[in-house]
């Protein structure tokens, strides 16, 4: 399958006409999407950690993290299914590490995503915890942590 990151797929952030179809995948990948007026507001408070991956014009993926006191907490990802496995994810994923700050970066899953889960080991995450009844039918959650490590800038003296 073809690898689309290398130079076809830009990850950018969001802007207010990308929100339409957003929420179209954001209703087409998840069993209890988020509402709209949820993603304008993530939108809103992360304008450089909302991120689209647009293909030929068109938004196939996004991720959003959302600033919190202690940590930052990757809210969502999400790829349109005809474009998975064509590393687009991961590509989200690099440049959500690459804009988060230093420290925790934390998210939930469902127990059952088990490809999600393997993308997230494979970058580091590490399972911290499991919230019980998490979701709206009763799926519990799998609780994953990332440290995120900014390697300082050595200057050379002049």
């Amino acid at each position: 399958m073809e690898n689309l990151t290398t130079r076809k797929v830009e990850i950018r952030p969001v802007r207010t006409e990308d929100l339409r179809l957003v929420y179209e995948l954001e209703e087409q990948s998840f069993k209890d999407p988020f509402p709209n007026y949820f993603i304008d507001q993530l939108a809103d408070a992360n304008p450089e950690t909302f991120l689209v991956a647009v293909y030929r014009g068109a938004i196939v993926g996004y991720a959003v993290v959302d600033d919190w006191s202690d940590h930052q907490h990757l809210v969502s990802i999400a790829v349109r299914a005809e474009y998975r496995r064509r590393e687009i994810a991961q590509a989200l994923l690099d440049d959500v590490f690459e804009r988060s700050r230093p420290g925790p970066l934390r998210l939930e899953l469902r127990r059952s995503n088990h490809e999600a889960l393997q993308l997230y080991r494979k970058n580091g995450f590490r399972e911290t915890g499991i919230a019980h009844s998490y979701y709206t039918d009763g799926e519990d959650a799998i609780q994953m942590e990332k440290m995120i490590e900014k390697k300082s800038e050595i200057l050379a003296p002049a």
